[in-house]
């Protein structure tokens, strides 16, 4: 998918305008989210936009090099725009704004060399996701999030209007210690403002497979603010 992408940077780059630095931003942080790509550091891997809302994320290049000459190319822009907001010296700042619902992928580029690019990859979602490190009940059986991405709800009709869209996982088993227990599963839990509980669901496995991938792919309601699954983080 990077090198379909990396022909979308080199195309769109003709067109590119000269960021311009317009407020001073600090210089970039080492965070255990950041994407390092070749040339570039992000402070983001993964964004996580709210419904019509916005983030930012910085990116800096090596010391010495001018950060105005980044610009930022978008796969999906109806579902995301990422526009500059600001830059000094090595490091410039973006804004993630809202489009609509969905997955894609932002590249932030040197507009004078497209070779140095680093991606990050935006989710757009109205519901908060709450994801334990380790999935599950049994802690010598578990599993751990690979990816996860809201799709528009695609079946329309009356009466089955009471969801907003699709969430779609993969998760892998990354420990499986008890043989006793082939059978893996747990519960996550679609939530409303109040903490109520929309819909409960599962996840499971029929026969636990250590650095397996398992997919599963739930329907969000309409009042849906939060999703969360059990597990443990140690």
């Amino acid at each position: 998918m990077k090198k379909q992408f990396q022909k979308l940077i080199c195309a769109a780059l003709g067109a590119a305008l000269i960021v311009s630095a317009i407020s001073v931003v600090p210089h970039a942080e080492a965070s255990a989210k950041e994407s390092i790509g070749n040339g570039v550091i992000l402070s983001e891997d993964a964004i996580v936009l709210p419904e019509n809302g916005t983030a930012t994320f910085t990116a800096a290049l090596g010391e010495g090099f001018d950060a105005s000459r980044l610009t930022c190319i978008v796969a999906d822009p109806n579902v995301a725009t990422v526009t500059p907001v600001a830059s000094t010296g090595n490091v410039a700042a973006f804004q993630v704004n809202y489009v609509g619902l969905g997955t894609t992928t932002a590249a932030i580029v040197h507009m004078d060399n497209p070779a140095v690019v680093a991606y990050t990859t935006i989710n757009a979602s109205s519901v908060i996701m709450n994801i334990p490190a380790k999935l599950g009940t049994n802690k010598k059986n578990y599993c751990e999030l690979v990816s996860y991405e809201f799709v528009p709800y695609d079946f329309t009709y009356a009466d089955f209007n009471d969801y907003k869209s699709t969430l779609k996982l993969q998760y892998k088993c990354t420990s499986y210690g008890d043989e006793d227990f082939r059978k893996w599963g747990c519960y996550g839990y679609f939530r409303d403002a109040a903490g109520n509980v929309l819909g409960k669901v599962h996840l499971y496995a029929s026969a636990l497979s250590e650095g397996r991938i398992y997919k599963s792919e739930f329907n969000v309601p309409v009042n849906a603010v939060s999703f969360t699954i059990e597990g443990f983080s140690n």
